[in-house]
């Protein structure tokens, strides 16, 4: 007797292993799936510029990382004492105009640096619904500015379809070969309304369903399918009931994993969690020669990881331990 609704998982003709640079762009979920993979110690760039929530905003960022298009003094804003880039997450906002455009076009760089070597991307689509600087341009975020200055829009499918579909371009452009997932974030935008979000979301998965036509060798991975299918459960919830929990970001995990990792590759992650969890073990006694013992054996292990993972990606914890060891 079942249960519960099991969401079938496409599996691609591809592998992502250590070898590989993964480009993380788009909705929060996407961040969340990208620090997953960093935390397992894969070449990963999350969301460079911040949180892109729409397919507009996430084409706008790409095209400036792919040309590698630097800001200039007059595309940056001023807000009560802050200056901004309407593209960038408010962490890069700053006091001094200068400081600012420094932050921003440090993105651009670290994007397009990171694009010409990243081999799988992943696209992560949020909502339909964009904000446009009233009579003006696209934002990626609104900086807290009030909403009085900003004209919100439910995108077409067309536009939707020409975004994704300039972003494919450009990446195969770049990197004729790379491996490409795209997913809609399971994560409701309840704040536009309980039926607009729906109507976005269909929007974005009609949008996409027509791209993943034509252009075949795209994948698709159904993390929100999980969620709303699979996990009709508020325990997968954090206390906002909108966003996933840490269990809930972990089941989706194990289901790309599953999907999308090589049998080496998953042993390989393995490993490294138990190593690196070892790592959290408070002795009782940090003085005595078992001690001494086991930072040197988890060492070791670490050493013996690290030819298996990208170059430098274990150096940190192995230095700390080299420390903790001549300090015992």
């Amino acid at each position: 007797m079942n249960l519960y609704s099991q969401v079938p998982i496409s599996k691609p003709d591809f592998d992502i292993d250590y070898r590989d640079a993964v480009f993380c762009l788009g909705s929060c979920f996407v961040a969340e799936m990208g620090e997953k993979l960093q935390h397992a110690k894969f070449q990963t760039l999350v969301n460079p510029f911040g949180t892109q929530f729409h397919p507009l905003a996430m084409e706008n960022v790409f095209s400036r990382i792919y040309t590698r298009s630097y800001y200039s003094e007059n595309e940056i804003y001023q807000y009560k004492d802050l200056f901004f880039s309407w593209d960038h997450s408010s962490k890069l906002a700053k006091p001094r105009l200068q400081d600012t455009l420094d932050a921003v076009n440090e993105t651009v760089e670290v994007g397009n640096d990171f694009l010409t070597k990243a081999n799988v991307f992943i696209f992560t689509l949020g909502t339909a619904w964009a904000y446009f600087l009233r009579d003006a341009f696209v934002v990626g975020n609104c900086h807290k500015v009030p909403q009085q200055h900003f004209k919100k829009i439910l995108l077409q499918k067309k536009q939707v379809q020409q975004a994704i579909r300039n972003i494919v371009l450009m990446v195969k452009d770049v990197r004729p070969d790379a491996r490409i997932i795209f997913t809609i974030s399971p994560v409701r935008h309840v704040r536009d309304g309980f039926r607009e979000n729906n109507v976005s979301k269909g929007l974005l998965h009609q949008a996409l369903d027509e791209l993943l036509q034509e252009f075949t060798d795209i994948n698709y991975f159904p993390s929100y399918e999980l969620v709303m299918d699979e996990m009709r459960d508020y325990r997968f919830y954090d206390t906002d009931l909108v966003h996933l929990n840490e269990l809930g970001v972990d089941y989706i995990w194990e289901k790309f994993k599953n999907n999308y990792f090589s049998a080496e590759t998953a042993q390989s992650m393995l490993a490294l969690h138990k190593v690196l969890k070892s790592l959290a073990h408070q002795p009782l006694n940090p003085e005595s020669i078992d001690y001494r013992k086991f930072l040197y054996d988890t060492m070791k292990n670490l050493e013996h990881l690290a030819v298996q993972l990208p170059k430098n990606s274990l150096q940190e914890e192995i230095t700390e331990l080299k420390n903790r060891i001549h300090v015992h």
